[in-house]
């Protein structure tokens, strides 16, 4: 971005002094942790008695901890009531002190984002100088409704893992995530991730309390790579959020490390090879091996974090640097001379924190999260097999910034503002070696991409977002109230700058010339949203015992391109001659409220369980794919029928006079050929849930939950310019000697029908995104068993057992082409209906847990199980021609009546802690990765090919590493 350039004299100084007043702001408001309104904060609450039990109001109550800068004080209400909110997560002691009585002082009290520790003092009569200490922590949240799940320093550091966001949150009960992690080996590329039910568009990567995702498509992914070391807490809220959060899927809280008033510091250094890897085993398909997988060349992560004060209790800073290389070798893609080709990745993170206690009042935070995420060889994830040369090479640098001002009005009116900004530029380039005239082959049969990637492209985006709440609390009205309101506004930008090679893409069906898809670069596109929302929310304890948590939510949503022209130089100006568009306009303008309710009832008045009811309508997020989908000067395209026969050269290149005909036209998607509804209402999914949670022994809980959800307000595509009667049934297709045939199910062997658009007619294209009603049949319905214990005693536990069906009519989605899912043609309803949904892994098992063995021997378990995901078979008809709209990919069943095989993942950490001095730790570590080393199928191919032959339906293309060792070595003070 470029400031406008003012006029000369009076104006340049007047801009000068306002970035002047920038600058100054920046280094003065500099921070102190983020007590932030979206859970990177925890609360202390109860109530002051005397020994029979009676309130004892104006009771004088602090809390101290080293995560404050400054003690916080408050004072009881006239029914003996308090509140600490806001508070950073840490070790606090809280101390309650009247005159006549003895002083009160309970120390261990551990706060993590999000949790509520329920205090209940009893005092005692005698002189305030005499003190009642009592030790221990309350360990079930009382007041809480929401599902989360919080990876203290403990779990970040001491669980193995692949150190990233993903193998991160796959460790959480009930999540699944779209890879399997052995040792990092998918850190280099985000996963989609599922919980309860929830779909990618339902996951936000917030930092300190702030979304923000990447802008583009539907939002619900990141562009920024994280240092696993530079994070204090990696909490994760998953269900029945309160109305400060947006979503009810996958919301990361990623709260950065501070400072305090000692220096401390942490350097880590792990470190692998291919000579600490078990051998590969290769899968077995038709009785032969399957070369498949990406086992680890090298991979070397290291780690450096110092933080201190720079004036005690009033300044302090804190920095992080990591290096992470990692390389990998794709054993089923080779060079000429048969050996694997190298996968080679490299990221740095520079993280930089400070915070400034203005007076006891203000604190000011700043916040600069610097990545850069280098892939070498980058492929696309379309196809089973991609050449070296036929992958991008990214370079790709993010950063954030993000500032905070929190100021406590009163003992119990406490406000915070927040700003954050994302800047990212994304690129995916050719690799060094491709010529222009190298151009992108795509095997549709085989599953191979060849020669060259099939675009390149730059992708700069940005996201804004501010936002301003507080936290009020009122004792002795009809119980007490815990009232947070908020509202936060944002917006962001995302484009798009596509170059292809001799502007087409050649399609192959194993070998055999089948489609040409011509493209409209060089393009390039521009799209926005605003977004903004204002929440509500009052946890009311109503008596001791029964808490009421009551949220509201509004949301607003607008989506829109600007006037953009299309390139005059484009490839086939004849096919995408120039044109100026104007603005769109708001493409959809969404306002929609939401209630969160939930309630919380102490059974034994204890404090030992508690038993929550929750209901909550959480509408799904948006990014700018509505605006990337209707964009007129977006990536659009025109595919074409290019068989044998119009090979006429037999050269396998395809000449303009061998397809570029207005009767061989398929298909065409983007640009002006797709359309928004704006009167289309905005997805959403509402959720009910049932717990019990229950303290066990000690510090240990046990829990069970219910969860239900469905989705509506869904959207796809319908082709408004034809209907589903143009489309009449045939039962017989031409074979490849033009002989015709009976249609069967490749699967089943069964007859089938498909539907042929009648060729009286003309094909047209004018897809309509929309809402489409049938997709609203769809349930999840969940019930999970958890145990959690924090780290003492030399021992912690995080284990859960997930039992889970999630079903309901299939759905492709929108924001890839136009065409993938056209609710106007019939043949995409066949076997729609019924279908196991999603990441749909029917049982899953997880443990996490760590024990200290005598002589400061470290030992620690990751397991995961996971069903088999579901596989949905498909096959392509008409690819000998017989179909006037070309080729249609058919499902030949519902997914889930066959599976993948099931996953066990076990890791295995073994490390010594030797101490120096009381201050110095060194720890070496040992992980052992997939322990079994069960190098299980992944993904398997789901298409089968109408020509038996050729068909490689079931064979594996992706397998979990084998079982690796890697060595680290932890420095702190």
């Amino acid at each position: 971005m470029s400031l406008p350039v003012p006029s000369r004299g009076k104006s340049i100084f007047t801009l000068r002094i306002l970035i002047c007043l920038i600058l100054l702001l920046c280094i003065l408001a500099v921070p102190q942790r983020l007590p932030a309104q979206i859970s990177t904060t925890g609360k202390i609450a109860g109530t002051v008695t005397d020994s029979s039990g009676s309130a004892v109001p104006n009771a004088a109550v602090s809390a101290k901890s080293a995560a404050l800068l400054a003690p916080r004080g408050t004072q009881t209400a006239g029914d003996g009531s308090y509140s600490f909110d806001l508070l950073p997560p840490g070790t606090y002691e809280l101390t309650v002190t009247v005159p006549g009585f003895r002083t009160y002082s309970q120390t261990g009290i551990v706060l993590t984002a999000g949790f509520t520790a329920t205090i209940n003092s009893k005092l005692q009569v005698g002189e305030v100088t005499q003190v009642v200490k009592v030790e221990g922590e309350p360990v079930v949240d009382l007041q809480s409704n929401q599902t989360s799940t919080t990876f203290d320093q403990n779990l970040l550091q001491d669980i193995p893992s692949g150190r990233d966001p993903w193998s991160t949150l796959a460790q959480m009960p009930g999540a699944t995530v779209g890879t399997f992690d052995v040792a990092g080996d998918n850190s280099y590329q985000q996963s989609t991730m599922q919980v309860h039910g929830s779909t990618p568009a339902e996951q936000i990567y917030s930092f300190n309390g702030l979304d923000l995702n990447w802008p583009g498509a539907n939002g619900g992914y990141t562009q920024f790579y994280t240092n696993h070391d530079s994070f204090d807490e990696f909490q994760v809220v998953a269900d029945n959020a309160p109305a400060s959060v947006p979503i009810g899927g996958v919301y990361m809280n990623m709260v950065t490390k501070s400072g305090s008033n000692e220096w401390h510091g942490q350097v880590g250094l792990y470190y692998l090879t291919s000579k600490l890897q078990a051998g590969v085993k290769a899968p077995i398909y038709n009785g032969g091996p399957v070369v498949s997988g990406s086992p680890f060349d090298m991979t070397r992560d290291t780690t450096a974090s110092l933080g201190g004060p720079l004036m005690r209790e009033k300044w302090w800073l804190f920095g992080s640097y990591r290096r992470y290389d990692l390389n990998q070798r794709i054993l089923a893609v080779t060079n000429q001379a048969g050996t694997p080709v190298n996968d080679i990745n490299h990221q740095t993170n520079t993280d930089l924190r400070s915070d400034y206690q203005v007076n006891s009042k203000n604190k000011f935070s700043f916040i600069w999260l610097y990545n850069e995420q280098n892939r070498f060889f980058r492929r696309d994830t379309a196809y089973n097999y991609v050449t070296a040369e036929a992958s991008w090479k990214q370079i790709e640098p993010a950063y954030i910034l993000e500032g905070l001002w929190t100021t406590q009005i009163t003992n119990n009116f406490l406000l915070d503002f927040r700003v954050g900004y994302n800047k990212i530029v994304f690129p995916l380039a050719y690799q060094p070696g491709v010529k222009s005239t190298d151009i992108n082959v795509q095997d549709v049969g085989a599953r191979t991409e060849t020669v060259a990637a099939p675009y390149e492209f730059a992708n700069p985006a940005w996201v804004l977002k501010w936002s301003a709440g507080g936290s009020w609390y009122k004792g002795n009205f009809h119980g007490t109230h815990n009232v947070k309101f908020g509202f936060e506004m944002g917006k962001a930008y995302n484009s798009y700058v596509y170059h292809v090679n001799g502007g087409i893409n050649i399609l192959l069906d194993n070998g055999a010339p089948l489609e040409v898809i011509a493209y409209n670069t060089p393009a390039t596109q521009k799209n926005y949203f605003k977004d903004a929302s204002f929440y509500l929310q009052d946890t009311w304890t109503v008596t001791h015992r029964l808490t009421l948590n009551l949220g509201v939510r509004y949301d607003h949503f607008n989506t829109y391109y600007p006037q953009q022209t299309t390139d005059p130089n484009a490839t086939f100006p004849q096919l995408f001659p120039a044109t100026t568009y104007p603005a769109s306009g708001n493409l959809v303008n969404w306002n929609t409220a939401s209630a969160r309710l939930g309630a919380a009832y102490d059974l034994t008045g204890k404090g030992d369980s508690v038993l929550r009811l929750s209901y909550g309508r959480f509408y799904i997020m948006q990014g700018t794919g509505l605006a990337e989908t209707s964009n007129p000067v977006g990536f659009a395209g025109q595919g074409y029928r290019w068989n044998a026969s119009d090979d006429s050269n037999h050269d396998g290149i395809p000449q303009q006079s061998e397809w570029m005909n207005p009767a061989q036209l398929l298909f065409a998607f983007g640009g002006s050929s797709t359309h928004i509804n704006s009167n289309m209402s905005r997805p959403y999914s509402e959720q009910v849930s049932a717990a019990y949670e229950k303290r066990l022994w000690r510090d240990l809980r046990v829990g069970v939950t219910y969860y239900y959800r469905t989705k509506k307000n869904l959207i796809g595509i319908e082709n408004t310019d034809v209907s589903p009667s143009d489309y009449k049934p045939i039962t017989m297709l031409p074979d490849q000697n033009n002989v015709m045939q009976p249609i069967t199910n490749g699967l089943t062997g069964q007859p089938l029908t498909l539907f042929n658009f009648d060729p009286t007619k003309q094909l047209t294209f004018n897809f309509v995104v929309t809402n489409i009603p049938k997709l609203n049949d769809n349930a999840y319905h969940g019930l999970e068993f958890t145990a959690v214990k924090r780290f003492a005693n030399k021992w912690q536990l995080l284990a859960g057992l997930t039992m889970q069906r999630q079903k309901g009519v299939f759905g492709r989605g929108f924001s890839d082409q136009a065409t993938s899912d056209n609710f106007t043609d019939p043949n995409n309803d066949i076997n729609r209906d019924n279908n196991y949904l999603n990441s749909d892994a029917t049982y899953i098992f997880k443990v996490d847990s760590s024990y200290e063995l005598p002589w400061k021997i470290g030992t620690s378990v990751n397991f995961q199980h996971y069903t088999g995901l579901p596989i949905q078979p498909v096959e392509i008809f008409g690819t000998n021609g017989g179909l006037t709209q070309g080729t249609e990919t058919v499902i030949l069943q519902p997914a889930g009546i066959q599976r993948l095989p099931s996953v066990n993942m076990l890791n295995l950490r073994f490390s010594r802690e030797f101490v120096l001095n009381d201050r110095w730790h060194v720890i070496p570590v040992v992980d052992f990765f997939n322990l079994t080393n069960g190098q299980t199928s992944v993904s398997e191919n789901n298409f089968i090919d109408v020509n038996p032959a050729n068909s490689t339906y079931l064979k594996p293309f992706l397998t979990v590493d084998p079982f690796v060792t890697r060595f680290g070595l932890r420095f702190t003070f």
